[in-house]
């Protein structure tokens, strides 16, 4: 038990020394246990002591480390950048065109005046610096606890304290950084600080502090920053008369300006002033701690009554609102940018913030203000010569009726005069970067200030064809310029689709001509059949080109026809249709190229990302058929309205339901122009288009790009020309069935096709002679053909009219139509759009391939429109305008809903 005590004694204590106070004490236990216990004690102590220091060092280490990695995040400013904010600082961002041509100034919420070094007296160098930094001219910008406050409160969650910070600190804040007091920018100031304390003098350092400082309002009710402005505007004199109490109330309002100045929002003297006169007795007092003031001086001062030299209320200067269509669009996206750009200096994820509206809310308030205070600058890709000019052809186009009424305003409970007036949203993009150019956001700011170029969604009408239905379907092979598409009556779970005017053309329609010529069915029957075949993904495609829709809307037959739930911008379907002539890439729309921030640093530069979305020999041979809605289809008004050559023009129209939305994207090989018109129906309106509307666009759309040409024919690139692809087939098809001539079999009987032949382009062979040549057809629709082949009196190629009945159990599909008296002649509808209301295109996910007896896919090659000199198939060919497709419930236009019957005017 003895040595077990002398061990344990041993381990836990120096062993001599207990072992010698042991044996002069032995027989006084009490004061043995003790001396033992205070050993002990004392040597944990020590040891606490020393693993204490250990960790303060490890953490200092550390944190240091720490500090360094963020700053790495957050390059410090080279001198020359440090120069610019402090010499030559502006007090708010500039907007720029393409180039170096101004947009505007942003109007800064503050009034200053800044002074030069003459100007500044000693009395306000002493005032400012015994009140906010007495050791000024000590320290090298940086306090030490200050590092280790900010530190500390990364690894303890306790809150960033903004305290203690030098005046160098808050020169940083105040022209280099944002006002959040997050650890991560503190770390960043205190480095700033001390770079600056490096490179630049203390005199130069507390002028810049002191023409930045806020100083609350002046006697006109405005924002003053800089201690001139605050002289002049709360005494009325200049810096060097200022008096002792008066140098002092100023020199003590930035540290909360809007508590301590004298004056309101309207430029009335406060009725409590005693908080601004309490904070000057502070700084009075400093002074005199300091030994810049005496004793004396020090109660003199505190005992004048101040508020007999405070300036009369003056009269607040009116700023010219800076609104337009422009300007608030480039302040708005950069907003997003600026605000993205500080979420990511806190170490967060834009993605992430924006989930919570409040937080987000926050950084964009930060980032406008910014825009507001400091000298950020903008350039956009916006060229002004083109941007004047579009606005000026759009001025000068009458594009309809104008509709003024009174309506009941919910927002001031009171009736009010509204003028509707059609709208536009054009927008021209580089097809190659995606840069917009030029854009027309409305024909009357004062009156509308929605953007319609960027910021509706609309419903696209067959403007979506080429891209949802054509391109895809020859991108997997499932057509070729020549396919033959059936137009005949068709029921997809009572959602029965048709051309303009409620009308069947009844017979089979070259995929070209559908396209040129808009017909509904035709886009109808490839939609379905591409939802219906292996390996394809329209989801997929519609995200390269910029188009987030739901599943639902997908399974939706109507999206053929443009029946969206909400619509696309117009910047949004300029981008997708610019992908034909970029080599089936698309590069998004952009109009903010690089944003630098005050000290003229690049805090964003757009990068060009190119999507392949079509392979090379899909987007020649859209191409080719795009061309023939200008050559010879719902376009072909434009020949005689353009100035320059339609060579190497493409396009397509776009109609939705009764006139609502008239579309038009045009593309040469440089740039793209798309034009929408429409009413935005407010206060439940529903104005619609009249039935020329189309042909309005389209003389629209040629005022604009006649514009943009005078002014710049280079961004047309008119003599690019795209090389046929080796993955292009080129192949000679009978018109009649895109397929090779041959003998085929049908219902027992052999028929020779022959006849006409055209020019198909596809990618892959023609397609052998077959009995089941089209697409979406059932075998009645091939009887009523092989029986017009054989010459007997039929109803193919007649043009078929809807019936206005409904179907039922009792009433089958040929009871809904009977021929029309007299078939549409080219002369009556080429051009023209429907003259009846339609109903509307969108259909339920249930309706989506019901009853379809669909035919071989008829993967034939695709051609040009070159007949030969053969025989004629003497096919209805009449020429017809744009169909209204299903509309959109957006900008207060409901959809149409699921009509069992629909009919749009073909464009």
């Amino acid at each position: 038990m003895k040595n077990l005590k002398e061990k344990f004694i041993n381990f836990l204590t120096d062993g001599p020394k207990v072992r010698d106070l042991a044996q002069e004490s032995h027989e006084n236990k009490l004061t043995f246990y003790a001396g033992v216990i205070y050993l002990t004690l004392h040597r944990v102590f020590r040891y606490a002591i020393a693993i204490l220091a250990f960790l303060i060092f490890l953490l200092v280490g550390f944190g240091s480390g720490y500090a360094v990695g963020i700053v790495r995040q957050t390059p410090i400013p080279t001198v020359t950048q440090l120069d610019r904010p402090i010499n030559h600082s502006q007090n708010s961002a500039t907007l720029y065109y393409s180039g170096s041509q101004k947009i505007a100034k942003v109007n800064s919420d503050i009034t200053i005046d800044k002074a030069t070094d003459a100007e500044l007296t000693p009395l306000v160098k002493k005032a400012v610096t015994a009140t906010e930094d007495e050791t000024f001219y000590e320290h090298k910008g940086v306090l030490p606890k200050s590092l280790v406050r900010a530190v500390l409160s990364e690894f303890t969650g306790i809150g960033v304290q903004t305290g203690g910070s030098t005046l160098t600190q808050q020169l940083v804040k105040m022209q280099f950084l944002t006002s959040q007091t997050t650890w991560r920018r503190k770390i960043t100031e205190m480095f700033y600080a001390h770079k600056l304390e490096q490179n630049f003098s203390k005199e130069t350092i507390l002028r810049a502090y002191l023409n930045s400082a806020p100083y609350g309002k002046n006697n006109n009710g405005e924002n003053i920053n800089g201690i001139k402005t605050a002289a002049k505007g709360i005494f009325g004199k200049d810096i060097k008369d200022l008096t002792l109490p008066e140098a002092a109330f100023i020199a003590g309002l930035p540290q909360s300006p809007s508590v301590y100045t004298p004056y309101t929002v309207k430029g009335k003297l406060k009725k409590d002033l005693s908080l601004g006169m309490r904070r000057k007795d502070i700084v009075l007092f400093r002074m005199y701690r300091n030994g810049d003031i005496t004793k004396a001086q020090y109660e003199s001062a505190k005992k004048y009554d101040l508020t007999k030299d405070f300036l009369d209320p003056g009269t607040p200067k009116k700023q010219k609102k800076q609104n337009s269509y422009l300007f608030n669009l480039v302040m708005n996206k950069s907003s997003e940018i600026i605000a993205n750009n500080l979420i990511e200096q806190d170490g967060l994820n834009p993605t992430d913030v924006k989930k919570d509206t409040n937080q987000y809310n926050q950084y964009l308030a930060s980032a406008t203000q910014l825009l507001h205070e400091k000298g950020y600058t903008v350039h956009t890709t916006i060229r002004k010569p083109l941007y004047k000019a579009m606005q000026t052809a759009v001025a000068q186009s009458s594009l309809g009726e104008s509709h003024t009424s009174q309506d009941y305003d919910q927002s001031t409970n009171k009736y009010v005069n509204t003028t509707e007036n059609v709208e536009n949203g054009s927008v021209a993009i580089d097809n190659e970067t995606g840069a917009v150019l030029a854009f027309s956001g409305g024909v009357d700011f004062k009156n509308s200030q929605i953007n319609h170029a960027f910021d509706t969604y609309r419903s696209p009408g067959s403007s979506i064809k080429p891209y949802l239905v054509y391109a895809p379907a020859i991108e997997h092979k499932i057509i070729s310029s020549q396919t033959a598409i059936a137009d005949f009556p068709k029921n997809y779970g009572n959602y029965i689709p048709t051309d303009y005017n409620m009308t069947i053309e009844n017979r089979f329609i070259p995929a070209q001509e559908a396209l040129a010529k808009s017909y509904n069915l035709p886009a109808v029957n490839i939609y379905n059949k591409l939802l219906h075949t292996r390996g394809t993904n329209e989801q997929a495609t519609m995200k390269k080109l910029g188009f987030n829709l739901s599943k639902s809307e997908y399974q939706n037959l109507g999206l053929a026809l443009g029946g969206t739930d909400y619509g696309f911008s117009v910047a949004d379907n300029a981008s997708a249709f610019s992908n034909f002539y970029n080599n089936g890439n698309r590069s998004s729309a952009y109009y903010i190229d690089k944003i630098t921030d005050p000290t003229g640093r690049v805090i964003y530069q757009h990068h060009t990302k190119k999507t392949k979305v079509f392979s090379q020999g899909t987007t020649y041979i859209m191409q080719k058929m795009l061309h023939q809605v200008v050559k010879n289809g719902t376009a072909s008004s434009l020949k005689s309205s353009l100035q320059f050559s339609t060579k190497s023009l493409i396009g397509k129209t776009g109609t939705s339901n009764d006139y609502r939305d008239i579309w038009f994207n045009g593309a040469t090989p440089g740039v793209t122009i798309s034009s929408w018109i429409g009413y935005d129906n407010f206060y439940g309106h529903s104005y619609t288009l009249d039935t020329n509307s189309s042909e309005t666009n389209l003389q629209l759309w040629a005022n604009i790009a006649n514009a943009l040409y005078q002014e710049d024919p280079t961004i047309f690139d008119l003599n690019k020309k795209m090389t046929k692809p080796k993955s292009v087939y080129e192949n000679r098809v009978v018109k009649k069935t895109g397929t090779l001539p041959g003998t085929v079999n049908f219902d027992g009987e052999d028929y020779r096709i022959s006849g006409k032949k055209v020019t198909a382009l596809s990618l892959s062979p023609a397609p052998e002679a077959n009995s089941e040549f089209g697409i979406g057809a059932s075998h009645k629709d091939y009887r009523l053909f092989y029986d017009y082949l054989d010459d007997i009196d039929n109803d193919y190629g007649k043009t078929l009219l809807y019936t206005g009945k409904t179907i039922s159990k009792k009433r089958n599909l040929d009871d809904l139509f009977t021929v029309a008296n007299g078939n549409p002649s080219n002369d009556e509808y080429y051009g023209k759009e429907n003259n009846v209301n339609n109903k509307g295109s969108s259909t339920s996910e249930q309706n989506v391939g019901a009853n379809d007896q669909q035919a071989n896919s008829g993967q034939g090659s695709s051609g040009n429109g070159n007949d030969d000199k053969s025989t004629s198939d003497n096919n209805s060919t009449s020429t017809t305008p744009e169909e209204p497709a299903a509309t959109s419930p957006n900008n207060n236009q409901t959809n149409a809903g699921n009509e069992q019957v629909t009919g749009d005017t073909n464009q």
